[in-house]
C-alpha cells in the first residue's frame, strides 16, 4: 500500500503534541501517526461534506 500514494514529511513543531498524537495512534490502533493523521483528515472531509 505504500507504493499507492506519495510520501509526506511531517514537521514536528510541538514536541507535547506529538507526544500526543503517538500516544493516540497506539490506543486507537493506527500503525504509525501519519496513518492517524490521515484519519482524522478523512474525518473532517466527511463532517464538511454534510454541512
Amino acid at each position: 500500500m505504500i507504493n499507492k500514494y506519495p510520501r509526506t514529511n511531517i514537521f514536528i513543531i510541538d514536541k507535547e503534541l506529538w507526544n500526543w498524537a503517538q500516544y493516540r495512534a497506539k490506543t486507537l490502533n493506527h500503525t504509525s501517526v501519519s496513518e492517524y493523521v490521515f484519519d482524522l483528515i478523512r474525518k473532517d472531509k466527511a463532517t464538511a461534506k454534510k454541512s
